[in-house]
Protein backbone atom coordinates (compact mmCIF):
# COMPACT_ATOMS: atom_id res chain seq x y z
CA UNK A 1 0.00 0.00 0.00
CA UNK A 2 1.39 3.45 -0.86
CA UNK A 3 0.51 4.98 2.51
CA UNK A 4 2.33 2.24 4.40
CA UNK A 5 5.33 2.42 2.06
CA UNK A 6 5.64 6.17 2.64
CA UNK A 7 5.13 5.86 6.41
CA UNK A 8 2.09 8.14 6.39
CA UNK A 9 -0.26 7.81 9.36
CA UNK A 10 -2.61 10.55 8.17
CA UNK A 11 -2.84 12.32 4.85
CA UNK A 12 -5.02 12.51 1.78
CA UNK A 13 -7.97 10.23 1.17
CA UNK A 14 -7.66 9.64 -2.54
CA UNK A 15 -6.57 12.99 -3.95
CA UNK A 16 -7.95 15.31 -1.25
CA UNK A 17 -7.69 15.84 2.50
CA UNK A 18 -10.49 15.28 4.97
CA UNK A 19 -10.63 18.08 7.55
CA UNK A 20 -9.80 17.01 11.08
CA UNK A 21 -13.01 17.58 13.01
CA UNK A 22 -14.91 16.09 15.92
CA UNK A 23 -15.59 12.38 15.39
CA UNK A 24 -12.34 11.55 13.59
CA UNK A 25 -12.11 7.76 13.22
CA UNK A 26 -8.93 5.80 14.11
CA UNK A 27 -7.88 3.36 11.36
CA UNK A 28 -8.51 -0.36 11.62
CA UNK A 29 -6.54 -1.45 8.52
CA UNK A 30 -3.39 -0.56 6.61
CA UNK A 31 -5.64 0.89 3.91
CA UNK A 32 -6.42 4.57 4.47
CA UNK A 33 -9.90 5.29 5.85
CA UNK A 34 -12.23 8.11 4.81
CA UNK A 35 -10.72 10.48 7.40
CA UNK A 36 -7.25 9.98 5.91
CA UNK A 37 -5.91 7.75 8.72
CA UNK A 38 -4.19 4.39 8.35
CA UNK A 39 -2.17 1.79 10.23
CA UNK A 40 1.56 1.67 9.46
CA UNK A 41 3.39 -1.68 9.45
CA UNK A 42 6.91 -1.15 10.88
CA UNK A 43 7.92 -4.76 10.31
CA UNK A 44 8.39 -7.61 12.81
CA UNK A 45 11.01 -5.77 14.88
CA UNK A 46 9.29 -2.39 15.17
CA UNK A 47 11.49 0.69 14.93
CA UNK A 48 14.69 -0.81 16.29
CA UNK A 49 16.78 0.83 19.01
CA UNK A 50 17.47 4.01 16.98
CA UNK A 51 13.78 4.89 16.94
CA UNK A 52 11.93 7.18 14.54
CA UNK A 53 10.39 10.65 14.42
CA UNK A 54 6.67 11.34 14.16
CA UNK A 55 5.87 14.65 12.47
CA UNK A 56 2.47 16.39 12.58
CA UNK A 57 1.98 19.14 9.99
CA UNK A 58 -0.95 21.57 10.15
CA UNK A 59 -1.71 23.30 6.85
CA UNK A 60 -4.67 25.54 7.70
CA UNK A 61 -5.79 28.14 10.22
CA UNK A 62 -8.05 26.66 12.87
CA UNK A 63 -11.70 27.55 13.25
CA UNK A 64 -13.58 27.69 16.54
CA UNK A 65 -12.93 29.00 20.05
CA UNK A 66 -12.98 26.77 23.13
CA UNK A 67 -12.03 23.67 21.14
CA UNK A 68 -9.08 21.35 21.74
CA UNK A 69 -7.19 18.74 19.76
CA UNK A 70 -5.26 15.80 21.23
CA UNK A 71 -3.13 13.65 18.91
CA UNK A 72 -1.84 10.30 20.13
CA UNK A 73 0.14 7.55 18.45
CA UNK A 74 -0.64 4.03 19.61
CA UNK A 75 1.19 0.75 19.01
CA UNK A 76 0.26 -2.93 18.93
CA UNK A 77 1.42 -6.29 17.62
CA UNK A 78 -2.05 -6.81 16.16
CA UNK A 79 -4.08 -4.66 13.80
CA UNK A 80 -7.37 -5.90 15.25
CA UNK A 81 -6.68 -4.89 18.87
CA UNK A 82 -4.24 -4.50 21.74
CA UNK A 83 -3.57 -0.82 21.00
CA UNK A 84 -1.74 1.11 23.74
CA UNK A 85 -0.52 4.70 24.02
CA UNK A 86 2.98 5.17 22.57
CA UNK A 87 3.32 8.96 22.48
CA UNK A 88 1.16 12.05 22.83
CA UNK A 89 1.61 15.51 21.36
CA UNK A 90 0.87 18.70 23.33
CA UNK A 91 -2.80 19.72 23.38
CA UNK A 92 -3.71 22.18 20.63
CA UNK A 93 -5.85 25.27 21.30
CA UNK A 94 -7.02 27.27 18.25
CA UNK A 95 -6.58 30.75 19.78
CA UNK A 96 -4.43 31.65 22.78
CA UNK A 97 -3.20 34.88 24.34
CA UNK A 98 0.18 35.54 25.94
CA UNK A 99 -0.12 38.07 28.77
CA UNK A 100 2.67 39.72 30.74
CA UNK A 101 1.84 40.87 34.23
CA UNK A 102 2.96 41.26 37.84
CA UNK A 103 1.49 39.06 40.57
CA UNK A 104 -0.26 40.92 43.38
CA UNK A 105 -1.44 37.60 44.83
CA UNK A 106 0.82 34.63 44.18
CA UNK A 107 -0.36 32.00 41.72
CA UNK A 108 -0.43 28.35 42.71
CA UNK A 109 0.56 25.43 40.48
CA UNK A 110 -2.09 23.38 42.26
CA UNK A 111 -5.00 25.82 41.95
CA UNK A 112 -4.47 28.06 38.92
CA UNK A 113 -4.34 25.67 35.98
CA UNK A 114 -7.37 25.00 33.75
CA UNK A 115 -9.43 27.77 35.36
CA UNK A 116 -10.63 31.14 34.07
CA UNK A 117 -8.55 34.34 34.14
CA UNK A 118 -11.12 37.08 34.69
CA UNK A 119 -10.92 40.75 33.78
CA UNK A 120 -14.07 41.82 35.61
CA UNK A 121 -14.08 45.36 34.17
CA UNK A 122 -13.81 44.24 30.55
CA UNK A 123 -15.79 41.00 30.83
CA UNK A 124 -12.97 38.72 29.66
CA UNK A 125 -12.58 35.17 30.95
CA UNK A 126 -10.03 33.14 28.98
CA UNK A 127 -8.94 29.72 30.25
CA UNK A 128 -5.49 29.48 31.88
CA UNK A 129 -3.32 26.81 30.20
CA UNK A 130 0.08 27.81 31.59
CA UNK A 131 2.10 30.45 33.45
CA UNK A 132 5.73 31.14 34.26
CA UNK A 133 7.32 30.41 37.63
CA UNK A 134 7.84 34.11 38.34
CA UNK A 135 4.13 34.41 39.11
CA UNK A 136 4.40 31.98 42.02
CA UNK A 137 5.56 34.86 44.25
CA UNK A 138 4.05 38.28 44.98
CA UNK A 139 5.80 40.97 42.93
CA UNK A 140 7.04 38.51 40.33
CA UNK A 141 6.62 39.57 36.70
CA UNK A 142 6.02 36.80 34.21
CA UNK A 143 3.87 35.43 31.45
CA UNK A 144 0.52 33.68 31.52
CA UNK A 145 -1.13 31.90 28.61
CA UNK A 146 -4.89 31.64 28.19
CA UNK A 147 -7.10 29.86 25.69
CA UNK A 148 -9.58 32.39 24.33
CA UNK A 149 -13.21 31.46 24.94
CA UNK A 150 -14.52 33.92 22.36
CA UNK A 151 -13.36 36.83 20.20
CA UNK A 152 -13.79 39.26 23.11
CA UNK A 153 -10.96 37.73 25.18
CA UNK A 154 -8.38 40.19 23.87
CA UNK A 155 -6.75 41.24 27.19
CA UNK A 156 -5.75 44.53 25.57
CA UNK A 157 -6.07 46.87 28.57
CA UNK A 158 -2.71 47.52 30.29
CA UNK A 159 -3.04 48.06 34.04
CA UNK A 160 -6.22 46.00 34.45
CA UNK A 161 -6.51 43.55 37.34
CA UNK A 162 -6.75 39.94 36.18
CA UNK A 163 -8.01 37.42 38.72
CA UNK A 164 -7.71 33.66 38.44
CA UNK A 165 -10.72 31.58 39.41
CA UNK A 166 -8.15 29.78 41.59
CA UNK A 167 -6.07 32.03 43.86
CA UNK A 168 -3.71 34.17 41.74
CA UNK A 169 -4.16 37.85 40.87
CA UNK A 170 -1.97 39.96 38.59
CA UNK A 171 -1.78 43.46 37.16
CA UNK A 172 -1.53 43.35 33.40
CA UNK A 173 1.46 44.96 31.71
CA UNK A 174 1.29 45.65 27.95
CA UNK A 175 -1.54 44.45 25.74
CA UNK A 176 -1.51 40.70 25.19
CA UNK A 177 -0.12 38.93 22.13
CA UNK A 178 -2.39 36.75 20.01
CA UNK A 179 -1.12 33.27 19.20
CA UNK A 180 -3.25 31.87 16.39
CA UNK A 181 -2.27 28.34 15.50
CA UNK A 182 -1.82 27.79 11.76
CA UNK A 183 0.75 26.40 9.35
CA UNK A 184 3.12 24.80 11.85
CA UNK A 185 4.60 21.40 12.71
CA UNK A 186 5.32 19.31 15.81
CA UNK A 187 7.88 16.51 16.13
CA UNK A 188 8.24 13.73 18.71
CA UNK A 189 10.79 10.90 18.71
CA UNK A 190 9.79 7.37 19.72
CA UNK A 191 10.84 3.73 19.64
CA UNK A 192 8.76 0.59 19.89
CA UNK A 193 9.34 -3.15 19.49
CA UNK A 194 5.78 -3.57 18.24
CA UNK A 195 4.89 -4.02 14.61
CA UNK A 196 2.02 -1.60 14.05
CA UNK A 197 1.34 2.05 14.87
CA UNK A 198 -1.72 4.20 14.24
CA UNK A 199 -2.95 7.74 15.03
CA UNK A 200 -5.81 8.68 17.33
CA UNK A 201 -7.00 12.27 16.85
CA UNK A 202 -9.54 13.56 19.37
CA UNK A 203 -11.04 16.95 18.52
CA UNK A 204 -13.21 18.11 21.42
CA UNK A 205 -15.80 20.46 20.00
CA UNK A 206 -17.25 23.14 22.23
CA UNK A 207 -18.01 25.71 19.54
CA UNK A 208 -20.40 25.00 16.70
CA UNK A 209 -17.80 25.06 13.94
CA UNK A 210 -14.60 23.40 15.23
CA UNK A 211 -12.26 22.53 12.37
CA UNK A 212 -8.51 21.84 12.49
CA UNK A 213 -8.22 21.64 8.70
CA UNK A 214 -5.80 19.55 6.63
CA UNK A 215 -3.31 17.57 8.72
CA UNK A 216 -0.44 15.26 7.79
CA UNK A 217 0.99 12.78 10.32
CA UNK A 218 4.24 11.28 9.02
CA UNK A 219 6.89 8.91 10.35
CA UNK A 220 10.55 9.14 9.32
CA UNK A 221 14.13 8.41 10.37
CA UNK A 222 15.77 9.99 7.32
CA UNK A 223 17.31 12.93 9.19
CA UNK A 224 19.27 10.47 11.33
CA UNK A 225 20.66 8.46 8.39
CA UNK A 226 23.52 10.68 7.27
CA UNK A 227 25.75 9.63 4.38
CA UNK A 228 28.57 8.76 6.79
CA UNK A 229 26.35 7.00 9.33
CA UNK A 230 28.10 3.70 10.13
CA UNK A 231 24.90 2.29 11.67
CA UNK A 232 22.83 2.68 8.53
Amino acid sequence: MPYDANLVLRGKYGTTYSDLVDGDTPPTTIAVNSDGNCVVDLGPHGTGAMGMDCVVIFHDSFIGYRDTLDIQICDSDHIAGGWELLLEFPRIYPYTREIIGTATTAFSAGDDFVVDLVDALAGMNGHIIGFSRELLVVGGTGKIWVAMQDAGDTYDLPGDTLSSAGVGVLTQGPASRLIQQSGFAMVRRFSTPRRYIRPTCVATETSADANFGDVDILVTNSQHNHVNNLYR
